[in-house]
């Protein structure tokens, strides 16, 4: 089963429900609102998993910002459902910071070698496949390329867990090529879907 997480929150009654966690307003007018990228890039997810008939599941719903106490119960409640190893979570973000020149696509894990460390080492393979002139930010200080960190998703869930940084939204290339292009977003939901077929 696979489960989706898609970060943060979107527009309720037409303001963004989440501080921070935008782009810049760029000089065009446009900025990058990272919530609503996230639910766009998990529904062309999901219609690719429909398409393949591999099941799963939401665990966050419409435009509120889900707290993480409770996205992490609905996880691991459907992990115990469906089994804890023949679960896997997917939390969907895109990245940001305060200088523009950071770029590149990066995955997270928890703490440690775990299962969740093959699903990210898969999917760092399939976005590189699809993105090879992009740049990819790794640690491969303990054998892999997927970066460590106590994110509250990774760490509590009782299935194995990833969490995809898809590009920076504070990047203006990465923003207005990738996160902003809707043949981008589907690039980077077909990389997904394709390491989930890995282990299907």
């Amino acid at each position: 089963m696979v489960l989706l997480d898609a970060g943060h929150g979107g527009f309720i009654d037409g303001e963004y429900v989440t501080p921070g966690k935008r782009s810049p307003v760029w000089k065009d007018g446009t900025q990058y609102f990272e919530g609503v990228g996230n639910r766009l890039i998990r529904a062309e997810i999901i219609k690719l998993l429909k398409k393949e008939g591999i099941r799963y599941r939401e665990v966050n719903f419409g435009d509120k910002d889900m707290p993480l106490k409770q996205r992490v119960e609905i996880t691991n409640a459907y992990a115990m459902k469906y089994g804890v190893n023949a679960t896997l979570l997917i939390s969907i973000h895109s990245n940001g910071f305060s200088k523009e020149s950071a770029h590149g696509w990066e995955v997270f894990t928890s703490p440690g070698k775990t299962k969740s460390d093959t699903y990210a080492e898969a999917l760092y393979e399939e976005m590189k496949a699809l993105f090879p002139d992009e740049t990819f930010r790794t640690d491969t200080s303990d054998g892999d390329q997927d970066k460590e960190a106590r994110f509250y998703m990774c760490v509590n869930t009782i299935c194995p867990a990833i969490l995809s940084e898809n590009f920076f939204h504070t990047n203006e290339r990465e923003c207005k090529e990738i996160l902003m292009n809707k043949c981008a977003r589907k690039k980077i939901a077909q990389a997904h879907v394709n390491m989930i077929k890995r282990f299907v």
